[in-house]
């Protein structure tokens, strides 16, 4: 399975500080893993 993630790059994300920040600014200057964790229960 192959994820295009460009269209995820304009999606903002809020930290615990309640900071936004762009979640293509995480890979924008360098490579970088992303990982979906969930929890169930």
């Amino acid at each position: 399975m192959s994820i295009d993630v460009s269209r995820l790059a304009d999606h903002v994300l809020i930290d615990p500080d309640g900071n936004e920040h762009r979640f293509g600014d995480r890979w924008s200057e360098q490579r970088a893993l992303v990982l979906f964790l969930r929890h169930f229960g």
